[in-house]
């Protein structure tokens, strides 16, 4: 039976809920420390070719980080990319536990929901997480387009990336394995891989600001991954 999909984007918006003010400028907001640009339209793009739905979170990092595990000292972060969270500082005990119990706990349950499903009802289950990554924070090292994060250790996760490192390049995209990030950080994906086994793999796409910042440039990147990746559906690694 083909593989399964399941799409994310944990960092798609860099807007608060109502009425919760954490002392931040909307520059801020709308900067890396607030959100990933231009994550979610490569996500989009890749779920309407193969029809697949998006789990996008709905609120910025800097209120709640659903790509860090709960028990994750960042996952209410007090400096995010270097900018001051004054809202969170002296946060209340009481009040991180609703974040975590109102926000963070329904993305990560539905998520993991959608991968245990595509495990039953597939022979393995390719997570595709999108992220994007500010080239300004290194330049010398950030000259790519596009990094793939995974565990080189885990042989099903590995043997999808390698594929889709190969689609990507063979598509004109200048992409890197483990950069910006390592594959191995704490992260959505690599808490499921804990999770969820052999059969699970959990890939982050790490697009770079300066491609997404192009007219068209993350339609661009949409469009290559949604080619490799719906070729590795048809498929086993």
């Amino acid at each position: 039976m083909p593989l399964g999909l399941v799409l994310s984007c944990e960092h798609a918006a860099w807007q608060l809920p109502p009425g919760d003010d954490l002392g931040v400028t909307g520059e801020d907001l709308r900067s890396q420390a607030g959100w990933d640009p231009g994550a979610l339209a490569i996500a989009l793009e890749v779920g309407e070719a193969l029809a697949v739905p998006v789990h996008a979170g709905a609120f910025s990092r800097m209120f709640v980080d659903l790509n860090r595990p709960p028990d994750h000292v960042d996952v209410i972060p007090r400096v995010s990319y270097g900018a001051p969270v004054p809202g969170n500082a002296a946060l209340s005990a009481d009040e991180r536990a609703r974040r975590l119990t109102w926000f963070h706990a329904p993305y990560w349950d539905a998520v993991r929901t959608d991968a245990r499903a595509r495990l039953v009802d597939h022979d393995g289950c390719l997570h595709l997480c999108s992220h994007s990554f500010d080239p300004a924070l290194d330049p010398d090292a950030r000259r790519f387009e596009v990094g793939v994060l995974y565990d080189p250790d885990h042989a099903f996760e590995a043997a999808l990336s390698e594929r889709l490192l190969f689609g990507l390049r063979k598509a004109g995209i200048d992409v890197r394995a483990n950069q910006p990030y390592r594959g191995t950080g704490p992260s959505i994906a690599t808490s499921l891989r804990a999770e969820l086994g052999a059969r699970y793999g959990g890939i982050q796409l790490e697009t770079s600001h300066a491609v997404v910042d192009r007219p068209e440039g993350a339609l661009r990147i949409g469009r290559a991954v949604a080619a490799v990746v719906g070729e590795l559906l048809a498929r086993e690694p």
